[in-house]
């Protein structure tokens, strides 16, 4: 039997922390869950997860944003290429655009794997989760 695949949550919202984890976890996923930056980062170094859930707009602004190039920055190349999916409601508060299809004239984008808009469906989530780890979720 193969281990549980781990997904990190990082949100300061406690309901969407509280609703992902649940979910995720009723879907058979080790679920890590941190309400802020700095700890999400520490739990990808140590927990070693095999996606990240990650919101953009955090308590200080858009911190979600720093995290991503932080840890494609990263000196392991293990973290350099954990899968993120950004978990935001950034497109309808700001109207700034940032999805693959969103690349300005130089075909830079946020370098993640996936988007999701707030409010979000938990099974989309699971579908997006799934499509990113293959057969291994």
């Amino acid at each position: 039997m193969s281990a549980k695949a781990k997904v990190l949550v990082i949100d300061d919202d406690q309901d969407v922390l509280t609703t992902s984890r649940l979910f995720l976890q009723s879907r058979g996923f080790e679920v890590l869950t941190a309400s802020e930056p700095e700890e999400g980062f520490r739990l990808a170094e140590q927990g070693r997860p095999d996606v990240v859930v990650l919101d953009v707009m955090m308590p200080h602004g858009t911190e979600g944003f720093q995290w991503v190039s932080r840890i494609r920055h990263h000196a392991d190349a293990a973290l350099r290429n954990m899968p993120v999916i950004i978990l935001t409601s950034i497109h309808t508060t700001t109207g700034i655009r940032f999805r693959e299809g969103d690349a300005d004239e130089t075909g830079d984008y946020l370098p993640v794997q996936g988007f999701l808009d707030k409010p979000f469906d938990p099974d989309e989530l699971f579908r997006k989760i799934e499509s990113i780890l293959g057969s291994s979720a």
